[in-house]
């Protein structure tokens, strides 16, 4: 720029010189041009081994943590603290690249300027005192935000997984208060971190704008000719930006760094964590014992709890089945998972094999076909499976579905009852012909006929597995199955015993049944919760449908700034306008102050000060708006409407849409708008506003053909790649999750391998769309400098030929032409930022106006506030279907339960029992017929006060949130004292274990369910029956419906009768329908003349009401 100034100003250099110049000008700007994209393939190349690596790491040390560990950070640290930690080594290089500029220019500067070089230096060290400021409090502000968006994704992620049982249960708006505390929590904590920024952002902008200031003002003052020369202020302020703009990007990189680093001892804590290694000595060599425990006591973590079992010994040899029994909460899961390596143990634990067919109690599915969920990394054997199915009947089941075994499993098998979820997980088991099985209490869902036949195929004398030279630990309270048992494991107190069960009296056995009247009812196809369910072809795909959405979708702008608030977009535009102006009308102040024929600039250079004071007030002003209130109002706003509307969707939504493309609205979406949407924004209006500036006017017209070129070329190949991005991060993340929570299945089969090589082709599908797009913006950054090359070639190449133009014009022209490079640069990739950013507003938008809400009451109707008063239920000639071109699965069923009645339905799995049950809480609609309680039609009362007052239902899984309090769980709308809280603990057997975590009420009752020891299936009944009658008591007077829906399908003899008391205490004078298999631990409590048993088949009901003896219940 001195060179060629020079040469304009000397009208006698030779033309040569000129030359000379134009040469140098092509091989520096082409030479930045293609030396930067270089190194910025590098640098993306690494960043994507960088991603690759770390979640690679963290999948695979999520198999090796106990579940509830590996599933609570795992979704986080890949979609958050990786996403930022993938950087690390542009931020590294960077650095010290921008130090080395930094040295570099001001040894040029003091060429020119002498000591006035090194007045930026002072400026950076005052700086630098914020840095350090920065540096001290940023990285625990860091880990304080991203602890509190991990407990907010945590507890999403338990709520999607659980949302059936949520709505059954009427915590909706309990739990979307509770996840919308958490967001404030969040929201509250990034802004102690964004203060920080905004502070930071201030102290590095009065770098880059006051030092240029503070040096040509002193060097003014200091000139002793009185004079400013072209060559001189131009030069020295190119020069300048060679040493405050690589120190301000160095600052500018601290709280990046400090970023990273917080990330990074986030993911070095996780995958510090002590792994699963549980004390099993594997010997192939063992002999005719499959399995030997030797004196094993088994605790759960810590070491300080006492242990749960002390000096359990047995054996298990092939062709073996060993029943363990024991009373709720004896520890028979406990055994299992000391056999599986899940629990420290002490004492002796043999295995021929680590590899162990489990089926757990609660059944773990994978996000696969039902083919695939049972044939696991197990070869496909058609004869083979085709027997296990027959086996596990789930033959007629497969035939009635219109995908047959290709029908997909979603979210953990939410489209399926509860007991075909146990025989897919069964026939897993089975199928995969290992010698060593544990089932845990797998026929619990199932109804007796159903079971009867398993039993007797698979662990009968003539079973499967006595064919297959089996040995099989099954966990079980089911009497009937003592008599096919080689011998009895009972569990009491924290001891076991072996018995031989033919010397042994089931009454006397701790936890076991009474056997229960047989069924008449015969074997059918059974069907699928939602049987005609969209197949995977079928399944929402958000990614096609944001691939259509219009770049220029001017209602998707509207909609975001409507989030944002008009008020601060407005501020925050007015804050930007006047830097910009500012930024570029300081440059024609410099022009005259060099062109003054005076002699005196100090004027000018006081109105060049004053104007750079305005200017960073102004860009500090947009950063502040930016941070702390459109971020802030704009993720409060669009983070409610995506919770309320996903809570309040219809169950056929979660029945059809993938867990993880839902979990990534709440996770990634609504970190780029938390983090990237609002810089994007502030960022793009900024060059926006410079090129209207007048100086850039003449550059309009070619930079509008050259953004409508790149709008053909780039931004729609950046925007499809985006989209093919985040629908493969959707599937990524999906695979996380099925690992996460089923990680001790996926163990007990050895199937690591499987799992950890199907994340690694879920990450390569993820990485290829994500390098493309770093790739595309590689390509527009070079695309861009030597676009910028050709224009300042192309100018000084005129200048040269012409010199018609002076000093001053020259380097303002330059000046503004280094300025324009950026300017032009960031203009586009800030709008394809805010582009591919408002993708994620775009799908928040899909969502809040594609999804309906189930609540769509038809004229909706606001009972009295003591409904229902008596709890009369009437049900006339309803016709339910799952779909409109589906077969209704109820038919015309008309029934009423009379107040204070108890009602039993029983009947087959599949038989319609979960439909009516659905119906009634209306998760499903009725096409035809009525449902009233108290003579008030439920189709016209709102869903809050349906599920709240007018039925409690108890689901069958125990439902509970681990992230929340005790205390949330029980009671979810605080309407009951502590006192009420524990005496309903102690009336369920359940206050003893959860004061094992402390002895104060209030400490104990607020301490997350995640930090007591965990509860076995059977104990989660009883919780869900204390909520339940926490309820009752809240909503006394009124009397709603109880709905139990096999709510001691997992209970022993002994605490099954805690329900028959409850139900004879507690809900005398209440309207109660239990869905049940099994009948004998309450039908002691029902009244002859009063209460009556329903049985279901084929979608019809009918009711009848017990007679005088219980004889009668046998007879029918």
């Amino acid at each position: 720029m001195d060179a060629l100034i020079r040469f304009v100003n000397d009208t006698a250099t030779d033309t040569d010189r000129g030359i000379w110049l134009i040469s140098s000008a092509a091989i520096t700007y082409i030479g930045m041009a293609v030396s930067a994209a270089i190194y910025q393939r590098y640098i993306d190349r690494l960043r994507i081994m960088v991603r690759g690596a770390l979640i690679g790491l963290v999948h695979d040390k999520a198999m090796k943590l106990p579940g509830k560990e590996a599933e609570s950070e795992a979704v986080t640290l890949m979609s958050s603290d990786i996403g930022s930690v993938e950087s690390v080594g542009e931020t590294l290089h960077d650095t010290w690249a921008y130090i080395l500029e930094m040295v570099i220019g001001t040894m040029l500067l003091a060429a020119r300027l002498q000591w006035f070089a090194f007045l930026p230096l002072a400026i950076i060290f005052a700086c630098s005192r914020m840095s350090a400021y920065v540096a001290k409090h940023l990285e625990a502000r860091q880990k304080e935000w991203n602890t509190a968006t991990q407990e907010r994704i945590s507890t999403t992620t338990s709520v999607l997984g659980g949302i059936k049982s949520l709505k059954m249960m009427g915590m909706v708006d309990a739990t979307q208060s509770r996840i919308s505390h958490l967001r404030e929590k969040e929201l509250r904590l990034s802004e102690r971190l964004r203060w920080i920024l905004v502070a930071y952002n201030a102290s590095a902008n009065s770098l880059g704008i006051f030092a240029p200031v503070l040096t040509l003002v002193l060097y003014a003052l200091s000139s002793g000719t009185g004079e400013l020369h072209a060559n001189d202020v131009f030069t020295s302020i190119a020069l300048l930006s060679m040493v405050t703009h690589p120190a301000n990007m160095v600052m500018t990189l601290v709280p990046r760094a400090v970023g990273i680093i917080a990330n990074l001892s986030r993911i070095e804590a996780y995958l510090s964590r002590s792994s699963i290694l549980g004390p099993r000595h594997i010997d192939a060599k063992k002999g005719q014992h499959l399995v030997s425990m030797d004196y094993v006591s088994i605790r759960h973590p810590p070491e300080m709890n006492p242990p749960i079992l002390r000096e359990v010994s047995f054996r298990l040899s092939r062709r073996e089945l060993v029943v363990c029994t024991g009373a709720v909460g004896s520890g028979k899961t406990t055994l299992a998972m000391a056999l599986l390596g899940e629990l420290p143990s002490t004492g002796s634990i043999s295995l021929t094999s680590k590899k162990i067919a489990y089926c757990a109690q609660a059944p773990w599915l994978p996000s696969v076909t039902i083919r695939d969920a049972i044939i696991g990394d197990s070869d496909f054997d058609q004869e083979w499976y085709k027997l296990v199915l027959h086996v596990c009947c789930l033959s007629p089941d497969l035939e009635s579905l219109r995908n047959g075994d290709s029908t997909f499993i979603e979210n953990n098998g939410i489209n399926l009852s509860g007991g075909q979820r146990q025989r897919v997980a069964l026939a897993r088991a089975v199928y995969s012909r290992y010698d060593v099985v544990i089932l845990d209490d797998p026929l619990s869902a199932l109804d007796e006929n159903v079971a009867e036949q398993i039993s007797d195929r698979l662990l009968g004398p003539r079973g499967l597995f006595q064919k297959m030279n089996t040995g099989v630990l099954l966990i079980s309270n089911t009497p009937k199955l003592f008599p096919m048992a080689n011998r009895l494991l009972v569990l009491q107190g924290s001891e076991a015993r072996l018995q031989d069960p033919s010397t042994v009296h089931q009454g006397k056995i701790p936890g076991s049944l009474v056997p229960s009247a047989a069924s008449d009812q015969t074997t059918h196809p059974s069907e699928l919760y939602d049987r005609k369910a969209p197949g995977q072809n079928q399944r929402i795909d958000n990614a096609a449908e944001d691939s259509s959405r219009n770049a220029y979708d001017i209602a998707l702008y509207g909609y975001y700034f409507n989030a944002v608030g008009y008020q601060n977009a407005f501020l925050m535009t007015v804050c930007t306008a006047t830097y910009s102006f500012c930024l570029t009308f300081s440059q024609y102040v410099l022009r005259w102050a060099t062109e003054t024929t005076s002699g005196e600039p100090n004027g000018y250079m006081g109105l060049y000060a004053g104007i750079s004071f305005i200017a960073w007030a102004a860009t500090s002003g947009t950063m502040w708006f930016s941070q702390m209130k459109v971020a802030i109002r704009s993720g409060r706003v669009l983070h409610s409407q995506l919770l309320e509307r996903v809570l309040g969707a219809p169950l056929s939504y979660f029945a059809k849409t993938q867990i993880g493309i839902t979990l990534n609205r709440f996770s990634q979406d609504i970190a780029l708008v938390d983090k990237q949407l609002p810089s994007s924004l502030a960022n793009l209006s900024t060059p926006l506003i410079v090129y209207v500036q007048p100086v850039m006017l003449a550059t309009i017209p070619p930079c509008y053909i050259l953004v409508y070129l790149i709008q053909k070329v780039y931004l729609r190949n950046s925007r499809q790649l985006r989209f093919l991005d985040l629908e493969a991060r959707s599937r990524l993340n999906t695979n996380f999750l099925d690992t996460t929570s089923g990680v001790t299945t996926i163990r007990a089969f050895g199937w690591q391998d499987k799992f950890a090589t199907a994340n690694i082709q879920a990450l390569d599908m993820s990485q290829k769309p994500y390098y493309l797009l770093l790739c595309l913006q590689c390509w527009l950054k070079i695309v861009l400098d030597c676009l910028m090359a050709i224009i300042a070639i192309s100018l000084i190449t005129l200048t040269v030929m012409y010199r018609n133009s002076t000093g001053a014009d020259v380097g303002m022209a330059l000046n503004m032409m280094i300025g324009a490079n950026t300017t032009l640069l960031r203009l586009v990739q800030n709008w394809t930022s805010l582009e591919t950013s408002l993708g994620a507003v775009a799908r928040l938008k899909d969502v809040q106006e594609c999804v309906s809400n189930d609540d769509a009451a038809k004229g909706a109707l606001e009972p009295g506030t003591r409904w229902p008063s008596t709890g009369d239920l009437r049900t006339e000639n309803i016709t339910v279907s799952y779909s409109q071109e589906s077969e209704p699965a109820l038919r015309n069923v008309s029934f009423r339960v009379n107040p204070g009645q108890k009602l039993i339905v029983m009947g087959r799995t599949g038989s319609g029992k979960s439909t009516l049950m659905l119906s009634l809480l209306r998760l499903l609609e009725t096409k035809h017929g009525s449902i009233s309680i108290d003579d008030i039609n439920i189709a016209h009362v709102p869903l809050q006060i349906l599920r709240q007052r007018g039925i409690i239902a108890v689901p069958q899984d125990g439902f509970n949130i681990p992230t929340a309090t005790i205390r949330f769980n029980l009671d979810p709308y605080n309407k009951c004292t502590s006192d009420e809280i524990v005496q309903a603990l102690r009336r369920t057997r359940l206050w003893d274990k959860i004061t094992a975590a402390s002895t104060d009420v209030d400490t104990i009752l607020n301490l997350p369910m995640s930090a007591i020891l965990p509860l076995s299936a059977g104990q989660m009944q009883l919780f869900a029956l204390c909520r339940m009658l926490l309820r009752v008591k809240a909503t006394a007077p009124m009397k709603p419906i109880i709905i139990l829906d096999e709510a001691s399908s997992s209970l022993d003899r002994e605490t099954e009768a805690i329900v028959g008391d409850i139900l004879r205490e507690e809900l005398e004078y209440h309207t109660v329908i239990m869905i049940a298999h099994r009948t004998e631990g309450i039908m002691n409590t029902l009244r002859p003349g009063v209460d009556a048993i329903a049985t279901m088949k084929d979608g019809k009901l009918r009711v009848s009401v017990i007679g005088t003896s219980l004889d009668w219940v046998e007879e029918n």
